[in-house]
């Protein structure tokens, strides 16, 4: 195989310190703008819904499109938005410009990680693919330091026009650091992979091989629920979708309820950050705990502990105003988003991994990958009227319950 350089690689830090660190900025600006939690939700379900048909769409296009061309067309497409933020000062508009981000930054996921697998022999993709990781990582951890400081001496929209910069660099570095390879993989070889698959996976949990039809989705029918050993891949599925509904109640409105009860701008990513440090901490150690323990079981306990850490939070949320709220979301944040996280996505994607992996592929993540979407489309929706009817507080605490009831299924399948 022809080898390239692997100076790409960096750009993948500037980019990801764009992208990573977004949400939140987002979340802070509608609530800057006069916006309340079913503004929030509206703006980040809306973001969760482009992530279906740009999943699919980039996906199919990685197959056929000059791998070069999609890096730098995700680049730029990213950056416009980013550069547009000071000139909206609607909710509306903001909604539809962080949509266009959200659908133009998931141009590159695909194309990235297939880079990685051309650009040396296969025995080499291991260490290649954990390098790539770190690069994305180590880019998140650095937009969200960068942010916290930015924000305490600039408004919310000059900080994002700042990475809106900071991607058109990565663009015009891009134009010289991509390659474009002579061998070329189609993504079916990332399911070949472990760690190709649980990285693109990680970058994006929507992966489609093949549009499912209806009849892909008779696995989830009663008399398989019921029957074992068939119960397993549906019940996994099931799983899953109470993960990121969860997932979705959460984290649409964990950043906004921080800034509501009394944080600052600065706090509430101090929070996020610290959640992304213990994040990466966890996805060192999962591996050697991945080799001791069932997959199931780590999923089982990692379940327990985020939901245990989100019903803390919770509580928190019910009764304190200010420091109370900063101790605990620097305490439990880290637990649930940071290690519980890290170790539950390791486990399942590995077990996703194993039934991808046996046959019927194409199907099975069109299945695996339409469920998790709608599912987090669900959860970001329902979590604005949860917050706003209900606080908060409740709302943690609903997405904790729904966690370690979660944890009881996994608990099933794990016992076989």
């Amino acid at each position: 195989m022809i080898k390239y350089s692997t100076k790409w690689m960096y750009l993948v830090i500037p980019f990801n310190m764009a992208i990573g660190p977004i949400s939140t900025l987002v979340t802070l600006q509608i609530l800057t703008l006069g916006g309340n939690a079913i503004d929030v939700a509206y703006v980040i379900s809306l973001g969760n819904a482009v992530l279906i048909p740009a999943s699919i769409m980039w996906g199919f296009l990685a197959d056929r499109m000059d791998r070069k061309k999609q890096i730098l067309l995700s680049f730029a497409g990213t950056a416009l938005p980013l550069l547009l933020m000071p000139f909206f000062n609607s909710i509306s508009f903001v909604a539809i410009n962080y949509s266009l981000l959200v659908f133009m930054s998931t141009a590159s996921t695909t194309p990235f990680n297939l880079l990685v697998m051309e650009s040396a022999e296969k025995k080499h993709w291991g260490s290649l693919f954990s390098k790539f990781s770190f690069f994305s990582s180590i880019g998140m951890l650095l937009g969200l330091l960068a942010s916290t400081f930015l924000v305490i001496f600039l408004k919310i929209y000059e900080v994002e026009e700042i990475l809106g910069i900071l991607t058109l660099g990565t663009l015009i570095a891009g134009f010289k650091l991509v390659p474009r390879p002579v061998i070329t993989f189609e993504r079916t070889a990332m399911l070949q992979h472990k760690e190709s698959f649980m990285i693109r996976i990680r970058h994006l949990p929507l992966f489609f091989l093949h549009l499912p039809n209806i009849h892909s989705f008779k696995v989830f029918s009663l008399s398989r629920l019921t029957k074992k050993p068939i119960n397993y891949i549906p019940l996994l599925y099931l799983g899953l979708v109470i993960f990121y509904i969860s997932s979705g109640i959460f984290n649409t409105v964990y950043p906004a309820g921080l800034y509501v009860k009394g944080l600052e701008k600065s706090e509430v990513l101090l929070v996020i950050t610290v959640g992304m440090v213990f994040q990466i901490l966890g996805f060192r150690i999962s591996s050697s705990l991945l080799e001791a323990k069932e997959e199931s079981k780590i999923a089982h306990l990692s379940l327990i502990l985020r939901g245990s850490s989100y019903v803390v939070l919770g509580v928190f949320s019910v009764f304190f105003l200010g420091y109370p709220i900063l101790i605990s979301g620097l305490i439990f944040y880290p637990l649930a988003a940071g290690i519980a996280y890290s170790l539950f996505y390791s486990s399942s994607t590995t077990m996703i991994f194993k039934i991808v992996g046996e046959r019927q592929q194409g199907r099975g993540l069109g299945v695996y990958s339409t469920v998790v979407g709608i599912s987090l489309f669900l959860g970001s929706l329902v979590s604005g009227y949860i917050t706003h009817y209900l606080g908060y507080g409740i709302d943690f605490i609903i997405a904790g319950l729904l966690l370690l009831a979660d944890s009881y299924l996994f608990r099933y399948l794990e016992e076989g």
